[in-house]
């Protein structure tokens, strides 16, 4: 199982940039593997369901976490 860390929160379209890629800017690729259940970052009793992706842009692969903490509200993890 990996570890994984926190990255931000934000709204819908705001922009967030991990590895170099604006994730808002590239299609977003679901990678075959179980959500992970993470806390939220300033509520640590919340739990929250995020699923993993991927972007491929020329050179890069960004593998990332993200799920909705409430509508259009998005938080992102990294594996580390």
């Amino acid at each position: 199982m990996k570890k994984w860390k926190f990255v931000n929160i934000v709204p819908d379209g705001q922009t967030l940039v991990i590895g170099g890629v604006n994730v808002w800017k590239h299609e977003w690729r679901s990678i075959d593997d179980d959500p992970i259940i993470v806390p939220h970052p300033s509520y640590p009793n919340q739990r929250h369901k995020m699923w993993l992706y991927k972007i491929e842009t020329g050179a890069k692969k960004i593998v990332f976490a993200a799920g909705e903490y409430s509508a259009g509200v998005w938080g992102f993890y990294i594996p580390v």
